[in-house]
C-alpha cells in the first residue's frame, strides 16, 4: 500500500477503514456481511465517509477540513473561514416533512394554478427553520471550539440586522462588539479577558497620478532617414526540450506479471500496460461454455489450496466447486481439472509434503527492490530453521517440451523471486520445485545458497530495467499466444515467426 502513489494517503484511509470496522464490530459483532452492506448503504444516502489525513494533529502542517470531519480533533490555531454568509436554504419544497411526523406541503389552486400552503406548512416551514438554525448553531460551536490557543473568524459583515444570523453576527452579538471601533479593544465578557480588533471598511485614499513624462512613447520599430523601417529582432534563449514521458515506469510487480514479461513482453504490455482483458475469459459468466486455460488454471490451484496437505486426496465435491466459482465449465474439462487435481494427490512430491512439518499452501509474500514492490503467492512453503521449500503447481501443456525447457524460457526470474523472498526470511538455503500436473513426476528442482543473493538481485534488477525500458516486442509460441488479448488485433502472434 505505501509503495503505490500517494501512498501515505492510502494507509491513512485503510487504517480509518479499520477502526471504522472495530467500531461497527462492538456494536453489531464479527459481521464482514453485515459491515460491508452498512457501508455500501452509507454511501447509497450519500453519508459515505471522507478521505483519511495523512497527517496526524500534531504536525507542522495546515489541514483544510469540514466541520464535521473536525469532531474530536483540536488545534492551536483554527480559522473559521467564509464566516459572514447566511447558508439558510431556500423555500423551493412542496412538501415539508419534520421527524415528529408533522406535514405541510403547498397545493395548486384550481383557478390560478399557483402554489399555495396549507394551514400547516406555514409552521412546518418555521419549524423546519428554527431546526436548521439551531444545528447550523451547534456546527459553528464544534468549529470554534476546536482551537487551543487562537481563533480566527473571517467573515465580511456589515452593521445592522442584516447579518445578525450569520456566524461571525452570532460572535459580535455575543460579544457586545457590534458598535466597536477599528482599533485593537480589550474587553471583558463573563469574567474573561479578550484582546478583539474589528476592521472596518473605509475609504482609501485617492492616489496621486504620476505627472506625465516629457518623453515620447519608446518606439517599437525605428524608422531609418531614408524611410526604410530597421527592424531587429531580439535573440531569444533556445527553448529546453521537453524530455519524452516514459512509456511504462512500474512501481509493483506480480510473480505471474514477471513470467508474463519473460513468455511475451508485448503481452506484458498489452495486458499490464494497455489493461487489455485475457481473451476467451469467460468462465465465471452464466450462459456462456468452456473456460479459458488461464481459468483451467485457477481452478486447479483453488481446489489444491483446499487440499489437507498432510493426507491429500481428490475432493468429493470436485465438480460441484469448479461450477460454484466457474458455471460455464463443461463435463470435460471438469475431467481434466479432475486430472491435474488427482495427479498431484497422487504424486512422490505430494507424500513427500505430507511428511513436512509446517508445510503451508497459498503463502502470501511481499519484498522491495529498485523502488519496485515484488509480491505474489506461493503455492506450498515449508520454512525450516535455515532451509526452505517452494513448489508452484503449473497446468501448462507441454506437447513436445520438457517440463525443464519451459521452466528455463518462461519461469527463471519467477524462480528466482521465490528465492529471494524467502531469503528474506533469514534461511539460508531456498529449494524451489516445479511441478507440471501433466507430468507429476518430472519435477524441475533449484536450489539457490543465501550467497548467490547479489548475483540474483542483479538479474532482477536488469528484468526491472528491461521493463522501464519500454521495449515491448513479441515473442510469438502457442503457449504465449493462446488466449493473448493483443492476438489478430495489433499482434500476427505465430505468424510473425514465417516472417523472411
Amino acid at each position: 500500500m505505501l509503495a503505490q502513489w500517494d501512498g501515505r494517503r492510502r494507509y491513512a484511509n485503510l487504517r480509518k477503514l479499520a477502526r471504522l470496522a472495530r467500531s461497527y464490530e462492538e456494536l453489531r459483532g464479527p459481521d464482514v456481511e453485515g459491515f460491508v452492506r452498512f457501508v455500501a448503504e452509507q454511501d447509497a444516502v450519500g453519508a459515505s465517509e471522507l478521505e483519511a489525513v495523512a497527517e496526524e494533529e500534531g504536525t507542522d502542517v495546515i489541514r483544510l477540513l469540514t466541520i464535521h470531519s473536525a469532531k474530536g480533533l483540536e488545534f492551536k490555531v483554527v480559522v473559521v473561514a467564509d464566516a459572514g454568509r447566511d447558508r439558510g436554504r431556500s423555500d423551493a419544497d412542496e412538501i415539508l416533512c419534520l421527524p415528529d411526523g408533522r406535514l405541510g406541503f403547498r397545493v395548486a389552486d384550481p383557478a390560478s394554478g399557483k402554489r399555495l400552503p396549507t394551514e400547516e406548512y406555514e409552521a412546518v416551514k418555521a419549524a423546519e427553520r428554527d431546526a436548521e438554525y439551531a444545528e447550523r448553531r451547534r456546527l459553528y460551536y464544534v468549529a470554534m471550539t476546536r482551537a487551543i490557543d487562537r481563533l480566527i473568524v473571517s467573515g465580511a459583515t456589515s452593521e445592522g440586522a442584516a447579518d445578525a444570523g450569520t456566524p461571525i453576527g452570532w460572535v459580535l452579538g455575543r460579544l457586545d462588539a457590534a458598535e466597536l471601533g477599528a482599533e485593537t479593544t480589550e474587553i471583558e465578557r463573563d469574567g474573561a479577558r479578550l484582546l478583539l480588533r474589528v476592521d472596518r471598511y473605509s475609504e482609501e485614499p485617492p492616489v496621486e497620478e504620476p505627472a506625465a513624462a516629457e518623453e515620447e512613447q519608446l518606439e517599437l520599430f525605428a524608422v531609418s532617414a531614408n524611410g526604410d523601417q530597421a527592424i531587429e529582432a531580439p535573440t531569444l534563449a533556445p527553448l529546453a526540450e521537453v524530455p519524452r514521458p516514459p512509456l511504462h515506469r512500474v512501481r509493483r510487480l506480480s510473480y505471474s506479471a514477471l513470467s508474463l514479461f519473460e513468455q511475451c513482453s508485448y503481452r506484458y504490455f498489452a495486458e499490464r500496460v494497455v489493461g487489455l482483458r485475457t481473451r476467451g475469459a469467460a468462465g465465471s459468466v452464466p450462459g456462456q461454455e468452456g473456460l479459458a486455460a488461464t481459468e483451467v488454471g485457477d481452478a486447479v490451484h483453488a481446489l489444491l489450496e483446499r487440499v489437507d496437505l498432510g493426507a491429500p486426496e481428490l475432493p468429493a465435491d470436485l465438480a460441484e466447486q469448479v461450477r460454484a466459482r466457474y458455471p460455464a465449465a463443461t463435463d470435460e474439462e471438469i475431467q481434466r481439472i479432475r486430472g491435474f487435481v488427482a495427479a498431484y494427490c497422487d504424486s512422490e512430491l505430494a507424500r513427500r509434503i505430507a511428511g513436512l512439518e509446517g508445510a503451508a499452501p497459498e503463502r502470501p509474500f511481499a519484498f522491495e527492490h529498485d523502488g519496485v514492490l515484488l509480491h505474489g503467492r506461493l503455492d506450498v512453503l515449508q520454512l525450516g530453521d535455515k532451509r526452505a521449500l517452494v513448489v508452484d503447481y503449473k497446468t501448462n501443456w507441454l506437447e513436445d517440451e520438457t517440463p525443464a525447457e519451459v521452466v528455463e524460457r518462461d519461469y527463471r526470474l519467477q524462480r528466482l523471486v521465490y528465492a529471494l523472498s524467502c531469503f528474506r526470511c533469514g534461511v539460508e538455503e531456498v529449494e524451489v520445485v516445479y511441478q507440471f500436473l501433466e507430468r507429476p513426476d518430472d519435477l524441475v528442482t533449484t536450489c539457490y545458497k543465501v550467497d548467490e543473493t547479489p548475483e540474483l538481485e542483479a538479474e532482477l534488477s536488469t528484468a526491472i530495467a528491461a521493463i522501464n525500458a519500454g521495449e515491448f516486442r513479441p515473442t510469438p509460441s502457442d503457449f504465449a499466444c493462446a488466449d493473448c488479448p493483443a492476438l489478430d488485433l495489433v499482434c500476427a502472434g505465430p505468424r510473425l515467426r514465417n516472417r523472411g
